[in-house]
């Protein structure tokens, strides 16, 4: 008897197990209109009834601190906030009230500031902007061409005039309510460097929040969060770092690595960068030499943190080796952090503890 009534047990779970594994379907996003990049998001397995909501809250998390975060446009008319980047920075001197969201992102990106021993600051704006003008082309794009010398020298002689402050901004808290004021006239907040991987971990968070463990996020080409990958052993993600000194279709890459329940963050000079004397002058700027640094081509780091990784991943490209040795002396351990350097000599410097870097 026992027996008989094993059989429909057993079929009845296997009902139930396999309309429960129905409930799920993939999603697929792309934004092209936020972050001034091209965002894609894969979700592997995301609750049946929950596809619009889940795309519209996604939508709504990149839009969001886009528009707050920008520094080249005002506000939509329609715009709930109370301002943004740009705005902020038109009124210099002022104490503003600002959106929770924002000024949790300023926080962090003076907790960075601080992190980085000064390496990275999104106070320099208007140093970048110099730069920015000078390798950019507004009707080509970046150039990727020698700056001439009478050009290059005043780009020397403008950004000396500019003051690196120490204090650029304050933050307040007061009765709930958030507020910054901006202390100097030179500062002009640029939060480019943080922004993208800031939204990013903002987005994996919310998808880990509704269980979902199988996802990606690619925002851009440089900052990227993984969960686990179904499709493949190991459910590993198989990622190729750009080479750049590429200079056809053969090397694309020049490694590759494994990543699952990561983040990814590559900061690098190949993208936006003009030539003096044989050195590529990029829009990542040293706060100390006002100046972009030439000790590297790339560095990439694999952590937890979207936003920590782009913004310190910023920092390292102005540090010199024997700096970067000893602040990852200090921070490597605590921060979970794994570091690829391809130098400016073409060698690679791997401080990797879980991963391997193979060849592409």
């Amino acid at each position: 008897m026992k027996k008989i009534l094993l059989i429909p047990i057993l079929i009845l779970m296997s009902f139930i197990l396999i309309a429960c594994q129905e409930k799920t379907m993939p999603i697929k996003l792309t934004l092209s209109d936020y972050m001034y990049t091209f965002i894609s998001i894969d979700i592997k397995q995301a609750p049946l009834d929950m596809e619009e909501e889940i795309k519209e809250n996604l939508q709504q998390i990149f839009q969001m601190y886009h528009e707050l975060a920008t520094n080249e446009d005002p506000l939509p008319v329609d715009s709930t906030y109370l301002e943004n980047i740009y705005s902020i920075n038109q009124k210099t001197l002022q104490k503003l009230e600002i959106d929770e969201p924002l000024y949790m992102m300023l926080k962090k990106s003076l907790e960075y500031h601080e992190l980085t021993e000064g390496h990275f600051d999104v106070s320099i704006g208007k140093i970048i902007d110099v730069w920015k003008e000078t390798i950019l082309d507004e009707m080509t794009g970046y150039v990727f061409d020698e700056i001439p010398e009478e050009v290059f020298n005043q780009v020397l002689e403008d950004v000396d005039k500019i003051e690196v402050i120490d204090e650029p901004f304050t933050l307040t808290e007061e009765s709930g309510k958030y507020y910054i004021r901006i202390n100097h006239e030179d500062v002009k907040i640029d939060l480019g460097a943080v922004a993208k991987g800031y939204a990013t971990q903002v987005a994996a968070d919310y998808i880990q929040s509704l269980g979902i463990q199988n996802y990606s996020i690619t925002s851009g080409s440089s900052s990227i969060v993984l969960g686990k990958n179904p499709d493949r052993d190991g459910e590993i993600f198989i990622i190729s770092l750009a080479n750049p000194l590429r200079t056809g279709t053969d090397d694309r890459s020049y490694g590759k690595v494994h990543v699952k329940d990561a983040s990814i963050t590559t900061s690098g000079n190949y993208e936006q960068y003009a030539t003096y004397e044989g050195l590529r002058y990029h829009h990542i700027i040293s706060p100390a030499t006002k100046k972009p640094m030439h000790y590297y081509h790339t560095i990439t780091i694999i952590g937890q943190d979207a936003g920590l990784l782009d913004a310190i991943s910023t920092a390292m490209l102005s540090m010199s080796p024997e700096v970067l040795d000893a602040w990852l002396d200090l921070h490597q351990e605590e921060l979970e952090i794994e570091v690829i350097r391809f130098n400016y000599d073409g060698s690679i410097t791997k401080n990797l503890t879980n991963t391997e870097l193979l060849d592409a």
